[in-house]
């Protein structure tokens, strides 16, 4: 009898705290994701609680991203993109920085692409408990495997459009993705702009620029310490960016990928995505536009060069893919007319440069190159993660702004240091960037315009 007593008053209990338990239900908004030299995460999680509650206390919460619980650092009220409003309908849970499973949406494979479904989930931990609007809430009802339907990034500052045009080698068009980075303040200043040109790797094709803008942090370009290296025509500082995404890969041509033994079949339309830029922007300085591009986009980057000499004021080719094998002594002659700063790693396995960028390098010395410069790295050592990164990714130099010094213009040996990649300042600047915005053409052949 007593045993049944202590079942009943057991279950008495439990029906009575079930009874006052109360559920508070959220609606998942938005996710923003924050891209790093070698990787992106979700690092905000934004959702709207159908009552607003009266103590935000980051302690009580979990939230769980691709299956993974991450550490809520801070809760605020904000607006429904996540900037603060003070009594905003909305809650931003802020997370610890995290890598890999559970932060990163970007799937891996040839092609990158955002994965299809990327769950969050918001809750409380086990004992804890919140108040809001009088009642106190146990549990919390705020899940979705759809966030990224809808999430913020820096890509966000691009203005996004397709450009189609003549294919190369074959019949038919076909048609390129931008991303373009325009200040509102260097666009009503009525002077002329200089713009940098950025050319996707391999992962990074498709038909999504913010694949190709947030891939390999390409983002970082906009960021204020590398635009305070360019100086505008009226002295501001700054310069647009146009980020250039292919369907496929730059090193695509009629005989499958090549290696410059036969022309890209992008070749000609981003030629006239570019041309079309400038004439749709003609407060872009012609004499000052920088070309540049990681492996697949390294590639494309000589290959513009080669195609177009006399047109850009200066590159910047990284672990670039163009074969030396593939350039001639006649095509070297003429790319030792241009202002050139290779950026690899000598550990590069992906990309061997004593196959790429080192011979070319040397045979732009001998040809008499005065402005071709090489940042050769010994490893790439990140410094958003602090750890050791593949070889491959000597991007990460360049969007750390951490190219800093060049080799010795030398036709022997070069020797690899991871201190900026040598010990000369080009031209006496002391940065990649700085040296690129000092860089302009003495002449330029004008764009045709179209009526």
């Amino acid at each position: 009898m007593n045993s049944i007593k202590t079942i009943l008053t057991a279950l008495a209990m439990t029906v009575a705290a079930t009874a006052g338990a109360q559920t508070l239900k959220m609606t998942n908004q938005v996710v923003r994701i924050n891209t790093y030299e070698a990787s992106n995460s979700v690092n905000l999680v934004v959702v709207k609680p159908e009552v607003k509650l009266d103590v935000l206390d980051p302690s009580v919460f979990t939230v769980e991203t691709n299956g993974v619980e991450r550490n809520v650092k801070i809760v605020y009220t904000c607006d429904d993109r996540g900037e603060w409003a003070d009594g905003g309908d909305y809650l931003a849970f802020g997370l610890e920085i995290a890598k890999g499973r559970g932060a990163n949406p970007l799937a891996g494979g040839m092609m990158g692409a955002w994965s299809k479904a990327y769950p969050v989930k918001v809750g409380l931990k086990a004992g804890k408990s919140i108040k809001a609007a009088g009642k106190k809430y146990t549990a919390i009802d705020c899940a979705t495997d759809h966030a990224l339907r809808n999430f913020l990034s820096e890509a966000d500052f691009f203005r996004r459009g397709t450009f189609t045009g003549a294919s190369t080698g074959r019949g038919g068009d076909e048609t390129l993705t931008f991303g373009a980075y325009e200040p509102e303040a260097l666009r009503i200043d009525g002077k002329k702009n200089p713009l940098i040109i950025w050319l996707h790797g391999m992962g990074e094709g498709g038909t999504d620029v913010s694949i190709e803008l947030m891939g390999n942090e390409v983002v970082a370009l906009i960021r204020e310490d590398i635009q305070s290296h360019f100086t505008t025509e009226g002295g501001d500082k700054g310069a647009y960016v146009l980020a250039v995404q292919c369907p496929t890969m730059w090193m695509n041509t009629v005989k499958g990928m090549g290696t410059g033994n036969y022309p890209s079949l992008y070749a000609d339309v981003l030629k006239s995505c570019i041309d079309n830029y400038l004439q749709q922007n003609p407060d872009v300085d012609p004499y000052r536009i920088y070309i540049g591009g990681c492996s697949n986009g390294g590639f494309m980057t000589m290959h513009m060069l080669l195609r177009n000499p006399g047109f850009f004021a200066a590159a910047y080719p990284t672990c670039q893919a163009y074969a030396d094998a593939n350039i001639s002594d006649v095509q070297i002659k003429q790319l030792a007319k241009e202002n050139i700063w290779f950026v690899q790693a000598a550990d590069d396995t992906t990309v061997n440069p004593k196959d790429y960028a080192v011979p070319t390098y040397k045979r732009l010395i001998e040809a008499g190159a005065k402005n071709v410069w090489f940042a050769f790295f010994e490893n790439v050592m990140g410094s958003d993660m602090g750890q050791k990164l593949m070889g491959h990714f000597s991007w990460a130099y360049v969007f750390n702004d951490e190219v800093t010094a060049s080799q010795e213009q030398t036709t022997g040996d070069l020797k690899p240091s991871n201190n900026g990649g040598g010990t000369v300042a080009p031209q006496g600047y002391n940065n990649l960037f700085e040296w690129m915005n000092a860089q302009k053409l003495v002449d330029v052949v004008p764009v045709a315009r179209t009526r």
